[in-house]
């Protein structure tokens, strides 16, 4: 009687044991399916970054069901545009490697922090230009696990009082304002106070010197017979960009000449009609939304611009480092850019 007590209770033991080992084996599968996984996630202060701040955070990775093998961790930089087409596309701007291969055991936290400095010279967040950053978590074996986290990039000080001075004069930021092309980012401004009647829109574009900022406006002027655009550049210095009010007047000053001589505001800006760089279009050097070109390239320029001639472009490098021009191939819609986006499309 004892003995066969004795072979139950062991032969319970065994079936217990083969079903914790057969649910262990099924949380494995599981976990390699991508379910009881370890997550990761990405934390940041929520808040407007500027270009060329500092982005301080932490990765925070959470053990899944199971012991799972890590084979690396990185995040992708990325800027995503609304194409004419109403198609949204994704080009990363950096990558960042914040791990080599590691273990994490079952419900196990593991922390890296995160330190990133973002890019100068980016395009500004408006309706159609969005940024985040996209964590990898290559598992091995398993289903791979990303995070995304957008955030705002908003204008640095010195540009966001030149802002508040077009304000001051009663001009508004239109709804449309932002977009890019293969110099950088266009600001279009309408006028809500004095100067309704006489002005349709305010176009700037802004890049940043060593003695201030280099301002190049068109003014689109109304009289009676016609609508002129009228353009002008001119630097404002550093002193004005330390009180909004007196760079408030100064643009006034500027407004006012344009519109008291239209005629005489006619000429073409001083920056060349294109730039190339490795047979690429780049954006003019320090201009607020001129690594975008970059960042972008022909390809997708084409998408999100109307009338660049991007034959006309390749003939132009083509002469300018003296190869043949169907090296660029004018055919393509935008020149032979198709390995800069192996892999960089979301």
């Amino acid at each position: 009687m004892l003995k066969d007590m004795e072979y139950k209770e062991d032969e319970q033991i065994h079936q217990n044991s083969s079903e914790i080992g057969v649910f262990r084996l099924f949380k494995k599968l599981m976990a390699k399916m991508g379910k009881g996984a370890a997550q990761v996630d990405l934390r940041f202060e929520n808040r407007p970054y500027k270009p060329g701040e500092t982005l301080n955070g932490e990765f925070i990775i959470q053990g899944g069901e199971v012991t799972q093998q890590i084979s690396n961790l990185s995040v992708r930089f990325m800027m995503r545009v609304n194409t004419r087409r109403g198609e949204a596309a994704s080009r990363q701007v950096d990558s960042v490697p914040i791990s080599g291969a590691f273990s994490i055991e079952a419900r196990q936290e593991k922390r890296f922090p995160f330190h990133y400095t973002i890019p100068t010279d980016l395009p500004l967040t408006r309706g159609s230009i969005s940024y985040f950053f996209d964590t990898f978590l290559d598992i091995e074996g398993g289903v791979d696990r990303t995070d995304l986290d957008y955030l705002v990039l908003t204008a640095p000080q010195r540009l966001q009082t030149m802002f508040n001075a077009l304000d001051r004069l009663g001009f508004r930021e239109k709804s449309t304002s932002g977009r890019i092309d293969s110099y950088g980012q266009e600001f279009v401004f309408f006028p809500a106070q004095s100067f309704t009647g006489q002005i349709h829109e305010l176009e700037m574009r802004f890049a940043n010197e060593a003695d201030g900022i280099r301002v190049w406006m068109e003014v689109d002027c109304r009289n009676s017979f016609q609508e002129i655009e009228a353009k002008t550049e001119f630097l404002v210095r550093n002193d004005l960009l330390e009180d909004e009010q007196k760079l408030a007047d100064f643009f006034n000053e500027r407004i006012s000449e344009v519109l008291a001589r239209p005629d005489e505001f006619r000429q073409p800006f001083s920056y060349p009609s294109h730039q190339f760089r490795g047979g690429m279009a780049s954006g003019i050097g320090g201009m607020v939304g001129g690594l975008a070109a970059g960042v972008l390239g022909g390809m997708l320029l084409s998408e999100i611009v109307d009338g660049i001639d991007f034959g006309g472009m390749a003939e132009g490098a083509a002469d300018a480092f003296g190869v043949e021009e169907d090296l660029f191939d004018s055919n393509d819609e935008a020149g032979d850019f198709g390995d800069f986006f192996d892999g960089g499309e979301e």
